[in-house]
């Protein structure tokens, strides 16, 4: 009988996961492409839109915080079918918007597929154990899909369509979340989940001998205090590492990523390159994203992922502080690749760091909290960048923020190297 991970259903389910990463990152993409147009179409400001599409991804963090909850109430497979309907109603509302503030309540309800995203990355620890580390990496690359590909279908789509046309098809390609949410198979075995529903079955024998057997179907007001004590007075909250090796990283990756993905192509064509051109240079950054996690389970053999996320930090650092230099095509493009192979290694070995110093039953608590910063430090980049943008009329002070901002990490691996050097050299005996 095939094991309880790692076999064919875990791979099966990675793809699922694969899909949902691609879509998130792909959709924010393609609104950078249609973000001139948006702008043009409601006749304002730059930074009403981007602050629009980073409150989108903001919102979706929030409501992660609900995906241990969903998860264990309705189970992976539903939590995920649920949030690609609602994504796709909310596209619909944003092709049908008539002023930004309809755009914004569309937004709002396309921000559940980061709900569907926390949801599949969540699950996949209990899928993999001795191919975990790969599985992170093949996942992973669907963020790198989602950049290469997105940028160009959608400025095809815009030109022949338009951005309503655009998002409306866009709407039909979320929608294949509702399949994609059926292939999520339980992982457990037949004989696993026989017991598990005779060990079920056990416990509500035994509690209705000593309780109304009716009470059984009241709803326990309890569970909504349990909730929250979960939620907001985890162990995870006290620990150094968990702030340090997971936090920091958060707000550099929903700061940066986000500043980046949503300006680039608004950022190349202040720069004199055509629609077209700014667009490639959105994609090379999936390119070097999508190249640096081909190599990513190779070079987790041979580094850790303390050192992966340092060179990862400084990477995106001189990235982003050289595009303002290299402003022309070809130099935009190269400083995206690098771009994109810098965030490819923090995106990825976040997830290992979580796995790393988290137990499995805390991993999606951790995913939340991870997503829910990313998500405030997103809408901060959102709007800064692009008000930034329309006070100075360039976008070089935000890049330069930007890649101050990626420094972090290093800064608060830093400081957890120090602080636990001098509690060992406190405690010990003299």
């Amino acid at each position: 009988m095939a094991t309880s991970k790692d076999n064919a259903t875990s791979w099966v389910v990675l793809g699922v996961v694969t899909f949902s990463v691609f879509l998130e990152v792909g959709l924010v993409k393609s609104f950078s492409v249609l973000l001139p147009d948006i702008k043009e179409q409601f006749e304002t400001l730059t930074w009403v839109v981007g602050s629009s599409v980073s409150i989108m991804i903001g919102w979706g963090s929030v409501i992660g915080l609900s995906a241990s909850a969903l998860v264990n109430r309705l189970g992976p497979r539903v939590c995920i079918m649920m949030c690609g309907l609602f994504t796709t109603i909310g596209l619909i509302i944003c092709a049908c918007a008539p002023n930004s503030l309809v755009l914004l309540f569309g937004l709002l309800l396309t921000g559940f597929l980061y709900l569907q995203e926390i949801v599949a990355i969540g699950v996949i620890p209990e899928y993999f154990d001795k191919y975990y580390n790969a599985a992170v990496a093949v996942y992973s690359c669907g963020a790198g899909f989602g950049i290469i590909s997105m940028p160009l279908l959608t400025q095809i789509l815009l030109d022949i369509y338009g951005w309503r046309g655009c998002l409306l098809l866009l709407s039909g390609l979320c929608l294949h979340s509702l399949p994609c949410g059926a292939m999520l198979f339980p992982i457990q075995t037949e004989d696993k989940m026989h017991k598990d529903t005779t060990n079920l079955l056990r416990s509500k024998i035994g509690s209705s001998d000593k309780t109304n057997s009716n009470e059984n179907d009241i709803p326990d007001p309890s569970n909504i205090s349990r909730l929250f004590r979960d939620i907001f007075c985890s162990p995870l909250l006290t620990k150094l590492s968990f702030y340090a090796q997971v936090l920091v990283p958060a707000i550099v990756w929903g700061y940066t990523f986000t500043g980046w993905l949503i300006y680039i192509v608004s950022f190349s064509l202040s720069n004199g390159t055509t629609m077209r051109e700014a667009s490639i240079v959105g994609t090379c950054g999936g390119i070097g994203l999508t190249a640096i996690r081909t190599i990513l389970a190779p070079l987790n053999q041979v580094m850790t992922y303390k050192q992966l996320m340092y060179t990862s930090s400084l990477v995106t650092a001189v990235s982003l502080a050289l595009t303002n230099f290299f402003n022309t095509f070809i130099g935009m493009c190269l400083m995206s690749v690098l771009f994109g192979a810098g965030f490819g290694i923090l995106g990825a070995e976040l997830y290992i760091s979580m796995k790393v110093i988290t137990r499995e039953k805390e991993y999606l608590h951790a995913v939340a909290w991870a997503n829910l910063t990313r998500g405030f430090a997103a809408i901060t980049s959102g709007f800064l960048t692009g008000w930034l943008f329309d006070v100075t009329g360039s976008f070089e002070t935000s890049f330069d923020i930007l890649a101050a901002i990626s420094l972090l990490t290093t800064a608060s691996f830093g400081f957890e190297d120090v602080w636990n050097y001098f509690k060992r050299h406190k405690s010990a005996p003299i």
